[in-house]
């Protein structure tokens, strides 16, 4: 299999484009704060020390977001499954008052379109405290199509 390589302004990007695309969201400010709300709350989910590894592994462009406001003593938070990481990006979206995601569709597929790319970028299957649940749940959906 041959891996393309993307400059990192092609990364960020084809992520922004992709989410653009998918989620019909014309606004760059408004994808930027929900893609990091995304990875806020996947951070959470992540031990400290793997979440320093991943954060080690992620192009520049993602190191600044998944490590912007960081409280390093946050409460890791354990999920299993999917439905289980949407429900945490929903809660913290309500406990921080941000009120980015109009409902459980928007943010499920918020979520699947971040993580997947992110996945292609930095190799989940490697990192310690991803349950395999979710990361074989990654692995079945479609990113495209995804609000189909």
């Amino acid at each position: 299999m041959t891996t393309t390589y993307l400059s990192p302004d092609d990364q960020e990007r084809s992520l922004f484009i992709l989410i653009k695309k998918e989620m019909g969201i014309e606004n760059p400010k408004e994808i930027a704060q929900q893609v990091t709300a995304v990875l806020h709350a996947f951070r959470q989910t992540l031990s400290l020390d793997t979440a320093c590894e991943l954060l080690n592994k992620l192009p520049d462009f993602l190191k600044m977001i998944f490590a912007s406001n960081w409280k390093q003593n946050e409460t890791p938070v354990s999920i299993n499954h999917l439905d289980e990481f949407v429900t945490l990006v929903m809660e913290r979206d309500r406990m921080l008052e941000k009120y980015l995601f109009k409902s459980e569709e928007h943010t499920l597929s918020m979520v699947i379109l971040t993580l997947k790319k992110m996945h292609r970028l930095v190799d989940f299957d490697n990192l310690k405290g991803i349950s395999a649940s979710l990361r074989q749940e990654l692995s079945e959906v479609d990113s495209e199509g995804v609000l189909a």
